[in-house]
């Protein structure tokens, strides 16, 4: 079942950027965790290489690190992998552009690889990170944003609702072959505060062959109707 944001206070719309956004800064000046690949396909292709074995954490982790970089376009995510042995736990580093603001705004994203569910813990390591977030992306103004391959529990939403900083769970469901779908988006007030004031969820049904059972994916609404900018061009890996 897919859960709409809870309620969220409206807030005023801003029509020009807030003091406390780096106007200078762009994602083309961060720079990739490693200089071996820096996509999904540049990962499979190096793994395949260096024969890293597909059940390693290090192989499961920066797959799906990837696969949710890739996958969080459709959500209009313009992301850089970050990840390594002094990333402070944030795994991607980027900005989100949505229709309600003139400007993007700062995210911090962990990828968690969990078979299981993951548990309201892993919104407290979340909250932890900005601490250690680059220049450009300190301050109070900054999303966090943790994707996991399971539906959050109820422990999970109530963990994202009363979090005292901007908080955003995606579920982004490995299909396999490098494929990925966004299944569940959730929000705090804080989110709401910052400016996604009348940015909601939907589901989109996709074309499948006769006799399959209908797929659906979760997007972005904009007023009531799916927000796609691009037409349909989501850039993704592949």
């Amino acid at each position: 079942m897919i859960r709409q944001p809870p309620q969220l206070i409206k807030a005023a719309r801003r029509t020009t950027a807030p003091s406390y956004w780096p106007l200078f800064y762009s994602t083309a000046r961060l720079s990739s965790a490693t200089s071996y690949h820096n996509s999904l396909q540049t990962f499979l292709a190096h793994a395949k290489s260096t024969n890293l074995c597909p059940m390693s954490t290090v192989y499961v982790g920066t797959y799906y690190e990837y696969l949710c970089l890739s996958t969080l376009r459709r959500l209009f995510f313009t992301l850089t992998r970050t990840g390594g042995r002094s990333d402070h736990g944030i795994d991607l580093l980027g900005h989100w552009t949505i229709p309600s603001l003139p400007f993007p705004l700062r995210i911090l994203v962990q990828c968690k690889a969990l078979k299981a569910k993951t548990s309201p813990e892993a919104v407290r390591e979340l909250e932890g990170i900005f601490a250690g977030a680059p220049a450009g992306w300190k301050g109070e103004n900054v999303v966090g944003v943790l994707c996991a391959k399971k539906e959050a529990t109820k422990g999970v939403r109530e963990a994202v609702r009363r979090s005292a900083a901007p908080i955003m769970w995606v579920m982004v469901e490995d299909l396999g072959q490098a494929k990925g779908r966004v299944r569940q988006i959730l929000w705090n007030q804080k989110v709401s505060e910052l400016g996604a004031e009348g940015v909601g969820v939907g589901l989109r049904y996709l074309p499948v062959k006769q006799g399959k059972e209908i797929e659906k994916e979760v997007v972005l609404t904009w007023k009531g109707e799916v927000w796609d900018p691009d037409g349909g061009n989501t850039g993704d890996d592949g």
